[in-house]
């Protein structure tokens, strides 16, 4: 009874970091099942945790990479470590044996992060894919089994439109967060090659990140508007195979896909300023998108 007291408290502590953290990924699941939504809760708060340590400033790189060499060795004794490092942990223990989470999904998500914090170069697109296919795409990945119905297997299609709609999703939060990255983090995640030809420089970047008052140019929002559009491709990808899903899982994942694509247009309204502006869908324009999603799928 205790063991069912706490693990019922651990999903609590994912539910609650969900709701905290990200109001869009919370109401688009909030639309599973209960066990489900717990499940979607508990690998949310162990990728939140994960990102978060990248995204530390309190922790020196040594620090934050030893974090991340401890937390990958709990994943690899995860089926035999009788730890409880965190108060999600349970939950998130529980959640990868019922349904079986792959752990090479769970090991990118920490791979990706040991880019970031060793600073790695984004030279060209195929560089930013593979760094969101790790950081992002791999969330999908490990969703996935949650998302089908039992012992339903999961064709290379199915995951590979998870992997990519993760990628895309990865993508708006780079076009979202241009100035907080750079101020916070001084880091560019748009590709070289890219800069280069739509000639934007850290200059302008940085001019940009710390100046709200100055209309932002055409040449970067061109920029923006072309990694925006190949953006696009990777959540269409989802749209072919929703029907492979589980009834109850094809209206969240839908949703989710709708409102975090929202985000970009809320970008284009305010004049393309992803730099000192925090851009966001506000609630009654998220049941629009979540309504959109449901109408789509009675037309499929």
């Amino acid at each position: 009874m205790a063991r069912n007291r706490l693990l019922s408290a651990s999903y609590k502590a994912s539910e609650n970091t969900m709701a905290e953290a990200s109001k869009s990924f919370y109401q688009a699941f909030r639309l599973l099942p209960k066990e489900t939504f717990q499940g979607v809760a508990a690998l949310y708060a162990y990728n939140r945790y994960v990102d978060d340590i990248a995204d530390s400033g309190d922790l020196t790189q040594e620090e934050a990479l030893g974090k991340l060499d401890d937390l990958e060795a709990q994943i690899l004794n995860i089926e035999t470590s009788e730890d409880e490092p965190f108060a999600w942990w349970l939950a998130f223990k529980d959640t990868v044996s019922t349904y079986q989470v792959s752990t090479d999904a769970l090991l990118k998500q920490i791979q990706g992060q040991r880019m970031d914090i060793l600073g790695h170069k984004v030279v060209d697109m195929a560089d930013l894919v593979a760094y969101s296919s790790n950081v992002a795409g791999s969330v999908g990945e490990m969703l996935l089994p949650l998302l089908v119905d039992k012992d339903t297997p999961i064709s290379e299609t199915l995951r590979q439109a998870a992997i990519d709609l993760g990628i895309g999703m990865q993508l708006t939060n780079i076009l979202r967060d241009v100035g907080e990255d750079y101020r916070d983090r001084q880091r560019i995640y748009l590709p070289q090659t890219l800069l280069d030809a739509y000639n934007v420089d850290e200059a302008m970047i940085k001019r940009l990140s710390y100046h709200d008052e100055e209309e932002i140019p055409q040449n970067f929002i061109d920029l923006w508007e072309h990694i925006y559009q190949i953006g696009d491709q990777y959540y269409d990808s989802i749209k072919p195979v929703i029907k492979d899903l589980s009834q109850v899982a094809q209206l969240p994942i839908l949703s989710s896909a709708y409102i975090y694509h929202g985000i970009g247009n809320a970008v284009r309204k305010a004049n393309h300023n992803c730099f000192t502006k925090r851009n966001y869908t506000n609630n009654i324009e998220r049941m629009r998108l979540i309504y959109q999603a449901r109408k789509v799928l009675k037309d499929i």
